[in-house]
């Protein structure tokens, strides 16, 4: 009898410890959703800010990089780039998207261009490798109304092409 109370007991103490963990578990996911809506909003706002109008579906809030079953070699920009195995590329990780905001118009302002819509934004992947060292960086093709633009995803850099 005495043994049946303690096994209870535990397996009590058990349930309710499993209770609490799902619980914190589920609090951390909910501040996780809420602080990445507020880094959206931030961003958006940033950019009216800046004199730049866009709509929010726009931006590639949930990127393509960060999904790690997505295939690079169907997001290549550049048709000429053939890579015979995967194992010989070296892909660079990217940035999250609400940084990538911040550096574009920060790049924007370095080259001296100016726009005040953004139209589309393309995400895939440049050689910038040397020789036969193939180096998939993420870039995003911004299409404003001043022209496109190509924004280094790994590090920040907006070029014109």
């Amino acid at each position: 009898m005495e043994r049946a109370k303690l096994k209870l007991t535990v397996i009590i103490l058990l349930v309710l410890l499993n209770v609490f963990l799902l619980g914190l578990v589920l609090s951390q996911n909910l501040q996780s959703q809420r602080y990445e809506q507020d880094g959206r909003a931030q961003a958006m706002v940033y950019l009216n800010d800046h004199g730049i109008q866009t709509e929010e579906d726009v931006i590639p809030w949930e990127s393509v990089f960060q999904d790690a079953k997505a295939d690079p070699s169907k997001l290549l920009l550049e048709e000429n780039l053939y890579v015979q195995t995967l194992s010989s590329w070296e892909i660079l990780s990217a940035r999250r998207s609400e940084t990538l905001v911040v550096d574009f118009v920060r790049g924007l302002s370095e080259l001296g261009g100016t726009c005040t819509r953004i139209d589309s934004i393309s995400e895939g992947y440049r050689n910038t490798g040397g020789g036969s060292r193939v180096v998939l960086t993420p870039m995003w093709e911004v299409t404003t109304d001043s022209g496109v633009y190509q924004l280094n995803c790994a590090t920040g850099e907006v070029t014109k092409p």
